[in-house]
C-alpha cells in the first residue's frame, strides 16, 4: 500500500488509485473493509477527532464496519474541490448511537437531524 505524506494534498483519484473504493464515498471500502476515511470539516467540524455519520443505510453501514475494523485507516480532510490534505492515520476507538451524543454533536455542528452515529478516532501514527 502507498504510504501518504502527512500535510500533502492528494486528489481522489491519486486516494483511489492507491487504495481502492469509491470515490464518492466518505468511507471508501473494499470487500468489507474501510481503505480510508475522507471527510469535510463543513460537515465534521471536529474532524478527524470526531466523525458524525449522515443518515441512510450505505452511511451507516460503512461507518459501522469502520467501528468494527481493528486497522487504522489513512485519514484525508477536504481542503477545496479535489484536493485532501492527509492527515494521519486512525482507527475508531468508539461508536455512539447515544441520543444525548448525536444531539450534543450535530447541534454544534448544524445538522441536526441529520446524524445517525457519531464516530471517535485515534491517530495511529
Amino acid at each position: 500500500m502507498r504510504r501518504f505524506e502527512l500535510g500533502c494534498n492528494y486528489t481522489r483519484s491519486e486516494i483511489h488509485a492507491a487504495l481502492g473504493g469509491s470515490m464518492q464515498s466518505y468511507l471508501p471500502t473494499v470487500g468489507r473493509r474501510v481503505v480510508c476515511g475522507a471527510f469535510t470539516r463543513h460537515l465534521n467540524p471536529e474532524v478527524p477527532n470526531v466523525v458524525l455519520a449522515g443518515i441512510g443505510p450505505t452511511i451507516e453501514r460503512s461507518a459501522e464496519i469502520f467501528a468494527r475494523q481493528s486497522t487504522s485507516v489513512p485519514v484525508f480532510v477536504k481542503k477545496i474541490v479535489n484536493v485532501w490534505e492527509y492527515v494521519g492515520e486512525y482507527r475508531v476507538r468508539q461508536l455512539s448511537r447515544d441520543s444525548r451524543v448525536i444531539a450534543d454533536r450535530a447541534r454544534a455542528a448544524g445538522r441536526i437531524g441529520e446524524v445517525s452515529l457519531v464516530l471517535f478516532l485515534d491517530r495511529t501514527d
